[in-house]
């Protein structure tokens, strides 16, 4: 009897279906591990002992949880939902991590940005635009009557980064100007004071603080003054800012300080894999944790007693899960359950090529290969293009990729200028009115791609989310014959109307990277997409989330129409109730088993 061979959208629905744990947050008392986890179809709360044993579902919202974080002082726990993917979080509670959630704030119009505990546990401190939907608040919420105050009203984007140790006043991350250029104030919770914590010149970013229980300083995760982010110590007596860990040509992307404070450990970025350490303050000796698969480590924490490190991790060939480390055995090794697949086996890491693009300028790419010896003619390759563009490409577990490997097709993901994790002068080479550099760049990889001789330089396609949407329609518009099909997801085609259209608190965030719609009118006119749809060729698959705050669907929907009206072939996958991404495993189903299908006719 002949098996019926399996359809594409079929067949990489066990891929779709690895499950993935993120996000650990451990109780104070340092008995309870709380993380989300997706294996009933969208990320919720699940609990277990944080000894090791068997886990328990602590939530059964109707929409993906977020952020999470519990009290310094209690297993109260916190956790964030919006609806549908509109990024209007809700602040909600587990009062002890047990039973049924309580809303803290209700109002679905309301965007609230998640900030910190007090001190004491008895008030949390976050953002919001309830005032006004173009600039975000600071309050502070009594949370056990629910009270909660404007401490702060400002203009533009804001976040709480911490508390002070005596819980007098609030250090703010204030990203009015760009979101990698920002500026730290002290918020006096007593007075209102809003004053400049540090002053600087030039552009900074501020990707973390963690405050010394002393009062005398506090370390921070910061790039201020240097190209690169690394650690440094913030005298408050005088104000004098002391690198501590600060290496040439890498980025620092986490820390955490010991409990006893005599420690800090630390992730840092190498090209694009990162690397977990921890540094004796005192002596300055550094320990480099071993013995973990390669990947990504988006975190780290320590358990309360000092004795280990709970952190997520990722990689290329390695689904997400939460891992620890036991500084005194020396050893790592997963907490959370390691999902059962038979196609594990299989999957592929990536290594990192370069190649010059039109002015010399090295452009990094993860090339994926696939298994075995290419066909006659070579294999068919996908580019696959990072959105942001304030993001860097990094060989997280991505299962599209790995059906694609398994399918015989190469995959490469380049870093193009404007790219994170290279250094400022790397990440600006993009801004404003040199955005189309930055796919220039991209035709590099693309004929460097080519030009190999275990690919077919005949079958190249090109795929992106977001701002890596724009890139695919750019790369189909500017450089139209290169291309065999173009996939992209809530993508950018008109950057006046985007401006409009985005949620109104990140606006002017958007401004600053792409361009003023007034002062930069003809650029935007000349770098959007739909200004030029009639040069695209080949078939465009187009996906978008109806509830998408920050590429509303009409970006999408012009696309289409264009196309469509040109007569060109494009097809277009509606998702309700999703944002900017596909949160349920459902419609991740539809939409990865549409491109399944989409490349299994065009490539």
């Amino acid at each position: 009897m002949t098996e019926t061979p399996m359809t594409p959208d079929a067949a990489i629905r066990p891929y779709l279906d690895i499950p993935g744990a993120k996000s650990p947050a451990l109780s104070p008392d340092g008995g309870l591990l709380a993380f989300l986890d997706d294996r009933t179809g969208f990320h919720q709360i699940w609990l277990q002992p944080a000894a090791g044993g068997a886990a328990w579902r602590a939530t059964e919202t109707p929409e993906p949880v977020g952020a999470l974080a519990f009290s310094p002082k209690s297993r109260d726990l916190i956790f964030t939902m919006d609806r549908g993917g509109d990024e209007r979080h809700q602040i909600w509670l587990i009062p002890g991590a047990d039973g049924a959630p309580v809303a803290l704030t209700d109002d679905p119009t309301v965007v609230h940005v998640w900030g910190a505990w007090s001190p004491d546990g008895t008030r949390i401190a976050y953002a919001s635009n309830a005032r006004d939907r173009f600039h975000m608040d600071i309050h502070v919420m009594e949370v056990a009557t629910r009270q909660a105050r404007c401490v702060y009203q400002g203009e533009l984007f804001r976040e709480v980064v911490a508390f002070f140790p005596d819980g007098q006043a609030l250090l703010v991350r204030d990203s009015a100007r760009a979101t990698m250029d920002q500026d730290l104030f002290r918020l006096d919770l007593a007075t209102g004071a809003y004053e400049p914590f540090l002053p600087h010149d030039g552009r900074a970013r501020y990707v973390a603080a963690k405050t010394r229980k002393d009062g005398s300083g506090l370390y921070l995760l910061t790039d201020q003054g240097r190209d690169f982010v690394g650690i440094a110590f913030l005298s408050f007596a005088d104000r004098s800012l002391d690198w501590v860990v600060a290496p040439e040509g890498q980025d620092i992307e986490a820390m955490a300080l010991s409990p006893d404070q005599g420690r800090l450990a630390y992730v840092i970025n190498e090209e694009g894999w990162t690397h977990l350490l921890v540094r004796d303050l005192g002596s300055g000796v550094e320990t480099t944790v071993v013995g973990l698969p390669p990947g990504v480590i988006a975190s780290v924490s320590w358990r309360p007693d000092g004795s280990g490190l709970l952190f997520p991790l990722e990689g290329a060939a390695t689904p997400p899960g939460i891992w620890q480390y036991d500084v005194a055995a020396g050893a790592a090794s997963r907490v959370t359950d390691a999902p059962v697949s038979e196609l594990i086996e299989g999957f592929v890491e990536p290594e990192v090529q370069r190649i010059a693009s039109f002015d010399g300028l090295q452009v990094p790419f993860l090339l994926y290969r696939p298994q075995g010896e290419a066909p006659a003619g070579g294999f068919p390759a996908m580019i696959i293009v990072h959105g942001g563009p304030e993001a860097q490409w990094t060989p997280t577990f991505r299962a599209d990729i790995q059906y694609m490997l398994a399918r015989g097709i190469m995959v490469a993901a380049p870093n193009v200028r404007g790219s994170t994790g290279y250094g400022r002068p790397y990440h600006q080479a993009d801004d404003v009115g040199r955005r189309m550099d930055s796919v220039a760049d991209l035709k590099a990889v693309r004929l460097a791609l080519g030009a190999r001789d275990d690919v077919d330089d005949g079958r190249i396609g090109v795929f992106g989310r977001s701002y890596g949407g724009f890139m695919v329609l750019a790369a189909l518009t500017e450089y139209p014959e290169l291309w065999r099909l173009g996939i992209e997801f809530y993508g950018i085609a008109n950057f006046h109307t985007l401006l409009q259209t985005t949620g109104p608190w990140r606006r002017r965030l958007r401004a600053a990277e792409y361009g003023d719609p007034v002062a930069d009118k003809d650029l935007l006119e000349r770098i959007s997409p739909i200004r030029r749809l009639d040069r695209i060729r080949v078939p465009l698959l187009v996906a978008q989330g109806l509830d998408d705050p920050r590429v509303p669907p009409g970006e999408s929907e012009m696309i289409f129409s264009g196309l469509r009206g040109l007569g060109r072939p494009v097809d277009y996958i509606r998702v309700p109730h999703e944002g900017h991404g596909f949160a349920r495993r459902e419609n991740r189903h539809g939409v990865f088993g549409a491109v399944a299908a989409f490349l299994d006719r065009h490539l």
